[in-house]
């Protein structure tokens, strides 16, 4: 399957006995079930085998924002995480996949200082 984003190459990854995924081998951007990436935010470290890209990749990727769910090939929708309003993810429609960034991950498991100061210098992402 093709990444959104980049057009690497998608792959399947699990952690523990009920996360599963789908990872992009070029560009380390997260494929995910809205209800796993719930899951992902209370498993331990769950990050540091999940989210590998850097976030300075992500950064570049970030900025493309129209893409189709490579599942269901219809446009994805822009959200923001309601805690960290500077967080923007693609959510398809159709099959609640959402597409992370690389990097995205990890600040959104984490809400930091830095977090509620970049909220209040940037805003609400739009």
């Amino acid at each position: 399957m093709e990444c959104p984003k980049c057009s690497g190459e998608l792959e399947t990854k699990t952690h523990g006995d009920d996360i599963k995924l789908e990872s992009c081998r070029a560009c380390y951007g997260l494929l995910v079930k809205g209800f796993i990436l719930e899951k992902m935010r209370e498993e331990f470290m769950a990050e540091t085998f999940l989210d590998i890209g850097s976030a300075s990749i992500g950064k570049k990727f970030d900025k493309i924002e129209d893409i189709q769910c490579p599942h269901c090939k219809v446009d994805m929708d822009m959200i923001v995480d309601p805690q960290q309003t500077h967080i923007g993810m693609e959510c398809c429609p159709s099959c609640d996949r959402i597409f992370l960034d690389a990097g995205e991950f990890s600040d959104l498991k984490y809400k930091t200082f830095s977090d509620k100061i970049k909220a209040l210098l940037k805003g609400r992402r739009n």
